[in-house]
């Protein structure tokens, strides 16, 4: 109880400092887990044909896979390891894993040694985006948490920059698509990793600006270590830091505490552990997934969401985690194999996804339109799109489709992440989220090995990617609730 009354207190302090300088530079360090979470992922998808030239891979997309093993232990483990030893030190080191991680793969020697470094990638970038989530909230006055959605455009940039920075690395040295099978040796091939060396630098220079900047550790985590005066302290420093003041004193804290001891409520308050240990529990008791499917239409709902995050989480990397492999496929086509066209592509269609949030906040609040018509529309065009990404015949044809499906697909995943918290209800929307993710993730998991075992150098993982968007797509229309208003 004196948690809970303590936080009141100071969600209205913080609410009263206002947006200022701190939580703007917070909004731009905390987007760096958006940015860097798919600029690793498209560094992975950029230098999968270049791995498997030089190490003479059979199956590359288990380089994939083993990114995608270290994106799901991450995404378990720095959430909830950022609530026992502090949001600061996750926040800080995930960056400095990634950049680590990145720099070193650069130097591996065979395919086994770089899929375990793209492991530790995963590992690292898994937990940025709910760890950075979660200061971003706690350093910034409840009207402006809308801003939270708005860095989901770190994400589309963090693609982009990838493809844009790695292009030219890639095209001036690495060995030509023609080059005979065994005969790419690694002072031939050194494009990927300069690739890997680039990247860990750039992310090596967005942990030293986070090292930089006077983050101090959020308030509410300090307020459930019963650390009260550190958090009227922190307070006081980011007000100061805003050229404001703050009413804010140790006494507020005192007087709730009082006022419980003389009601009666002299237990000892929650600490962070305990607190932490029962609403994980709480998450995942039984009457709170029941309530996921305590009514038919709320079970109807839920059944709908965690089939369209798992099929979507499976259509999504089946394509997107092999775009240069299936470029190159499609030039071969076209009688265009040229490096420099099949990335300068990819580069295109990397920015050709910027837009799709910016249209996609206008459409959802459309009438006739809303949620579901966006959802439905994004899903058929992409899948669209993606059959006739495969009948290209043509190098304008195979760009022109590509850069389609970026827009389209980009525009789902926005729209999931955005939607997905509004169908569940307040009290169990926790445990829909996480169910939903769990599901996502594991799909996502398997994508890579289904293209392992089936092949990239066919179109099956884009005709499956197609036909999961597709289905997708209808089951977006057939959702009950449509939250438009």
């Amino acid at each position: 109880m004196a948690y809970e009354l303590k936080v009141a207190i100071l969600n209205e302090a913080i609410l009263d400092l206002g947006m200022g300088k701190y939580q703007w530079w917070t909004f731009v360090l905390t987007g760096f887990g958006w940015f860097v979470d798919n600029f690793w992922m498209q560094a992975i998808t950029l230098i999968s044909p270049l791995v498997k030239r030089e190490f003479v891979v059979k199956r590359i997309a288990f380089l994939t896979v083993g990114k995608y093993a270290g994106l799901v232990l991450g995404s378990t483990l720095w959430p909830v390891s950022a609530d026992f030893i502090g949001r600061k030190p996750a926040f800080n080191i995930t960056l400095i894993l990634s950049s680590v991680s990145g720099i070193v793969g650069a130097g591996m020697p065979n395919f086994v040694a770089i899929t375990t470094m793209c492991a530790f990638i995963g590992l690292a970038t898994g937990g940025n985006q709910p760890v950075d989530s979660a200061i971003f909230l706690e350093f910034i006055p409840a009207s402006h948490q809308y801003l939270l959605t708005m860095q989901s455009a770190f994400w589309s940039i963090g693609q982009s920059v990838a493809v844009l920075v790695g292009w030219p690395l890639v095209v001036n040295y690495s060995c030509p698509s023609s080059t005979p099978i065994g005969e790419c040796f690694y002072l031939d091939n050194m494009g990927w990793r300069y690739c890997f060396w680039t990247f860990g630098a750039i992310t090596l220079v967005m942990s030293l600006l986070r090292f930089l900047f006077p983050m101090a550790e959020t308030p509410k985590f300090l307020l459930g270590k019963k650390e009260d005066r550190k958090v009227v302290a922190v307070v006081q420093k980011i007000a100061k830091f805003n050229g404001k003041s703050t009413w804010l004193t140790i006494e507020h804290f005192e007087r709730i505490d009082a006022e419980l001891a003389a009601a009666g409520h002299d237990l000892p308050q929650e600490t962070a552990e305990q607190a932490i240990l029962r609403r994980k529990i709480d998450t995942f008791k039984f009457e709170k997934l029941a309530g996921l499917f305590s009514t038919p239409k709320m079970a109807y709902s839920t059944t709908l969401m965690v089939l369209l995050w798992c099929m979507i989480g499976m259509a999504y990397p089946l394509y997107n985690s092999f775009i240069p492999i299936y470029l190159e496929n499609r030039g071969v086509a076209a009688s265009t194999t040229s490096l420099n066209e099949t990335y300068r592509n990819y580069a295109i269609q990397a920015v050709c996804g910027i837009p799709a949030s910016v249209i996609g906040g206008l459409t959802v609040d459309m009438k006739h339109i809303g949620r579901k018509g966006t959802g439905t529309v994004a899903c058929i065009c992409t899948g669209l799109f993606l059959f006739l990404y495969t009948q290209a015949k043509t190098s304008a044809a195979v760009l022109g489709f590509s850069c389609a499906v970026a827009f389209f697909q980009n525009l789902v995943y926005g729209l999931l992440y955005s939607y997905t918290p509004e169908l569940f209800p307040a009290p169990i929307r926790g445990t829909g989220n996480g169910l939903v993710a769990l599901f996502n993730r594991l799909s996502g998991l398997c994508a890579p090995i289904i293209a392992a075992y089936i092949g990239v150098e066919t179109d099956a993982p884009i005709w499956i990617s197609a036909s999961l968007f597709v289905v997708a797509g209808f089951l977006f229309f057939l959702l009950p609730y449509e939250m438009r208003g």
